[in-house]
């Protein structure tokens, strides 16, 4: 249990890492480390997850929006949707799922259903980072019609990631806001740290009644080794090729996401 534990406080450190860098990444990390080694319910975790993103995303926005790096009002198109969706998610969506149902007879538990889905969104989150290390910076360009409505649908589905499976969304946020926005690639990771931030902050302040199942010490002891790594993945950002690191932190999200999806199936089956 112990060796479980240190294992958990050591990978807070590439949570912070991962955000710091490509302000993505971490966020995926957090729900299993609070589920397989901290033991934490699922539906318990999504907020321990949701809290310590919160507090990380928020710190590593503060420096960007000082110097103006964040523009507010394009920032809005995306983010104004997916508090929306983060609220209406968390607060109806995810507490209509029962805790125990069937399907043709099998008992089917709100916890399985919660870490399939969230397996689902590693591997999608893999495959995308995989795909951003071909992509590159485009020049600003003129918004339409058409590049708001997907921003705001894309807004929509990360607050509904955010709200359900505690997922950030960085891996949407930051290529929506280069390729529709033709935002640069280091102040949309800026960008995309500040919407993750109020994101899961306002996903944790919609079921603010659950607070109190929080185990306190191993929560704040995970977020503040998380701001350690944040601040070394800042100082790294300009001295790594974050692009390429998209690809090789992407193969390492496929490997988790398949390790979940088949320990979620395998106790499915045994259940």
């Amino acid at each position: 249990m112990e060796l479980l534990f240190i294992a958990g406080f050591l990978l807070a450190i590439l949570v912070g890492v991962s955000m710091g860098l490509m302000g993505s990444g971490g966020s995926i990390l957090t729900l299993p480390i609070f589920v397989y080694l901290f033991h934490i319910e699922p539906q318990y975790a999504l907020d321990y997850s949701l809290f310590s993103i919160g507090i990380l995303a928020i710190i590593g926005s503060i420096r960007p929006v000082v110097k103006g790096e964040i523009d507010l009002k394009t920032t809005a198109i995306f983010l104004i949707p997916s508090l929306f969706s983060v609220y209406l998610t968390k607060r109806y969506l995810l507490i209509a799922i029962p805790a125990q149902f069937n399907i043709a007879e099998i008992a089917v538990s709100r916890n399985h259903v919660i870490m399939l889905l969230f397996s689902m969104v590693i591997l999608t989150s893999a495959l995308a980072m995989i795909r951003r290390r071909k992509q590159e910076e485009i020049p600003a360009i003129k918004v339409h019609l058409s590049q708001v409505i997907k921003i705001i649908t894309a807004g929509l589905l990360v607050g509904i990631m955010t709200g359900l499976v505690g997922a950030g969304g960085g891996f949407i946020i930051v290529p929506s806001l280069v390729l529709l926005l033709g935002i640069p690639l280091k102040q949309a990771i800026a960008t995309s740290l500040f919407i993750i931030g109020l994101n899961a902050s306002f996903g944790l302040i919609a079921n603010y009644q659950l607070l109190n199942h929080m185990n306190w010490s191993i929560l704040l002891t995970f977020t503040l080794i998380t701001l350690v790594g944040l601040q070394i993945g800042t100082k790294w950002k300009n001295k790594l090729e974050v692009v390429r690191l998209h690809g090789i932190f992407g193969y390492f999200l496929i490997s988790i996401g398949i390790l979940i999806f088949t320990f979620e199936i395998i106790q499915f089956v045994n259940h």
